[in-house]
């Protein structure tokens, strides 16, 4: 493949933005994130279409493809950083849902360290139990970090990243979402419009370090002074796992506001009665898939009367 350098001229950071299941390059996180970035920074934008790949109701086959994706955007990214086309440190992967385990799989097929990927709230179906070289970790790129909306149900629980940011979690879902057809789906998306937002924010989206998170138990928070900022703004710098809340309708970013939570006691472990994340995880997972799974019988039933 050859890429004309003049294209990368003058010298910009990069954003490739992934797209989920069933989305397409003018589908979210791209119409929410690609004009922000555009209108409000000196930036380059490619936007990844492999729409054909990940078409309803097949996600199975969709997280089969994501391998052959990756594969194809890592041979993009070497083409882009081995000519010296653009600098490695320049380029940032932004993925959203089964986009954000695209990004962590392509590290797999370049021949060097990502410098940056985003997350967004990445997809939990099918990823709970595959090794790390199969789903986004720290491990990646230089720095990872992480917005979680919707742990209950299509995304992770586990932290994944060097900072992990979790966006009104002792709700469960997001506010506003409460009475949309699918709060679960309302939630999830909320994670590139979270994104899209802070780009350009006076408010900011700042959470608080929560120091007692760890994979075995789940108890109060004892707050810290740290805070950071989530979203574009988020630094190297910051690590660990932040907590934080938002307003119900955009704007969404609270500012320092939203990262005064005293409890974050979550109603997941209070439902289930399970105190180990890792099974609270698989369990998650279970429920989501059956639900998916009634889903498709209902579809086909009524495709046939």
């Amino acid at each position: 493949m050859r890429i004309d350098p003049a294209l990368f001229q003058p010298p910009r950071p990069v954003y490739i933005i992934i797209h989920g299941y069933t989305g397409h390059r003018d589908f979210s996180p791209n119409t929410e994130i690609r004009p922000e970035l555009l209108d409000k920074k000196a930036v380059y934008v490619i936007s990844v279409d492999f729409g054909p790949l990940v078409r309803h109701p097949c996600f199975k086959e969709a997280i089969l493809n994501a391998l052959l994706i990756s594969e194809c955007l890592g041979q993009l990214i070497n083409n882009l950083v081995n000519p010296g086309i653009i600098n490695k440190d320049d380029l940032h992967l932004i993925g959203f849902s089964l986009g954000a385990q695209v990004a962590g799989q392509t590290a797999n097929y370049v021949n060097h360290t990502l410098h940056h990927i985003t997350g967004l709230d990445p997809a939990k179906p099918l990823f709970v139990v595959t090794h790390d070289r199969h789903r986004l970790n720290h491990e990646d790129a230089d720095f990872v970090d992480i917005i979680h909306t919707n742990p209950a149900e299509r995304g992770i629980l586990k932290p994944m990243g060097h900072a992990d940011f979790y966006v009104n979690f002792r709700d469960g879902e997001q506010p506003g979402c409460e009475n949309h057809k699918s709060p679960g789906s309302c939630s999830h998306n909320r994670a590139p419009e979270y994104y899209a937002e802070s780009i350009a924010s006076e408010n900011g989206f700042w959470g608080i370090k929560c120091h007692n998170w760890h994979p075995h138990a789940f108890g109060r928070c004892t707050l810290q002074q740290t805070q950071a900022l989530m979203g574009y703004p988020a630094s190297p710098n910051n690590s660990g796992t932040y907590f934080l809340e938002t307003y119900a309708n955009p704007p969404f970013a609270a500012g320092h506001k939203g990262a005064t939570i005293t409890d974050l006691t979550t109603k997941l472990f209070d439902k289930t009665g399970v105190q180990h994340i890792d099974e609270l995880e698989q369990k998650l997972e279970r429920r989501y898939l059956q639900i998916e799974a009634d889903a498709l019988k209902k579809s086909k039933k009524l495709a046939e009367a």
